[in-house]
């Protein structure tokens, strides 16, 4: 393909962006609108909104092996638009909501239709040569970061200036935008490979995890996304407990820490293809998971908000590098055939990381206290670095020598 596979990579990564925000985005304002839809009880309200919250990656994790294959059966340019239509209407009619089970209804159909990051994964290896794979999966990576840092931010702003109920107007309109790119923008792609129809989802992701490489680096890919939303949960109130945080500075200082995590795990990502010049792939993951398992103990040690910031920004750097890389050696250790359909049940493992992530820490932190939490998170990054010297740098430099 000539240059024009640039310009479809940063219309993707736009398209991603959208998504990303127009998904994540409620969750600044959710628990408050919840209250003007009748929950008045704070508990009651905490609850659903934590329900509605984490029901939609939750079917986003189903789902995506469904519509990856659709992508390679049809093209990735229709299913997208309809992925994107749908997600319009949907968001938009949360807007009309009047009770939680309507808007519980609705963000399960956002979830069911949520699955475009493994279609976008699957046009980087279609069209990008092989050379510059690392940079497109890296700049990836870096729009899904921007699309869970913006979203907050824009879904809060719109809330408080316009009321609860206009951010999903600002929303839907966000991804009609990104339906009008892929229609006058994307070309019509296809996939040279197709996948047998009669041959079952489950089978093909079966056929996926029997290679031992890619099963490492699947999970690679749910531990950064369980590190990543494990934390959130309790971090809030760990800061109102253990630092002298005045009540109404906590969440501004929180949303703060997210921010710098997100933006340096963005800056990491889009610098990837300048590190793989100096070290191999192999080296950058296992360097990566170290460091964060180390920062996140660095983390529990500072005594003052602003050291923990400052260490949770850096462990956001280094786990920038290990979803994109992780897609990268997956890629390579398939065969080009089912490069497409992989990265669907690539997705489905790493979103669950989102899901249990944080449920994982809240049993975590009930049982054993907040701090667990940040050393229980840390031995698992050990223990993986570990799988990863062995499985990965060490046969690599094996075989080369």
């Amino acid at each position: 393909m000539d240059s024009s596979w640039k310009r479809i990579i940063y219309l993707i990564c736009i398209i991603q962006i959208g998504g990303g925000i127009t998904i994540i985005g409620v969750l600044s304002f959710l628990p408050l609108f919840l209250i003007e839809l009748g929950l008045h009880n704070p508990g009651e309200a905490a609850m659903w909104a934590g329900i509605v919250s984490g029901v939609t990656p939750c079917m986003v994790a189903l789902s995506a092996p469904y519509w990856s294959r659709k992508a390679n059966q049809l093209g990735p340019r229709k299913v997208m638009m309809f992925i994107l239509f749908t997600l319009m209407v949907t968001v938009g009619a949360c807007a009309f909501t009047q009770t939680p089970s309507q808007l519980l209804v609705l963000r399960i159909l956002q979830g069911v239709v949520g699955g475009y990051v493994p279609i976008g994964l699957a046009i980087i290896v279609l069209i990008t040569p092989e050379e510059k794979v690392p940079w497109a999966m890296g700049l990836y990576q870096a729009s899904m970061v921007m699309g869970l840092v913006f979203g907050p931010l824009m879904g809060g702003l719109a809330a408080d200036l316009l009321g609860y109920r206009a951010p999903f107007f600002v929303f839907s309109g966000l991804t009609g935008i990104c339906l009008l790119g892929i229609y006058f923008l994307m070309p019509n792609l296809q996939f040279k490979h197709k996948v047998d129809a009669q041959e079952s989802q489950i089978s093909l992701i079966k056929s996926f995890l029997m290679i031992p490489r890619v099963r490492l680096l699947v999970a690679m890919q749910f531990l950064c996304n369980f590190g990543i939303t494990g934390i959130g949960p309790i971090l809030p109130l760990y800061i109102k407990h253990y630092m002298s945080v005045n009540d109404e500075f906590v969440a501004t200082i929180v949303g703060i820490i997210i921010f710098g995590a997100g933006l340096f795990s963005a800056l990491a990502s889009i610098s990837i293809s300048k590190v793989t010049q100096r070290l191999t792939m192999p080296r950058i993951i296992f360097t990566a998971t170290w460091a964060v398992g180390s920062l996140f103990i660095l983390q529990y040690l500072m005594p003052s908000i602003w050291g923990l910031g400052i260490f949770r920004a850096i462990a956001g750097f280094f786990m920038g590098f290990i979803a994109p890389i992780a897609n990268t050696l997956i890629s390579k250790a398939v065969p080009i055939e089912r490069r497409g359909i992989v990265f669907g049940a690539v997705s489905s493992v790493a979103m669950m990381g989102n899901v249990l992530g944080p449920v994982i820490s809240g049993v975590i932190a009930r049982a054993f206290g907040y701090g667990a939490v940040f050393w229980s998170t840390a031995a698992i990054f050990f223990v993986a670095s570990w799988f990863v010297y062995r499985n990965l740098v060490v046969s690599r430099e094996s075989s080369s020598s």
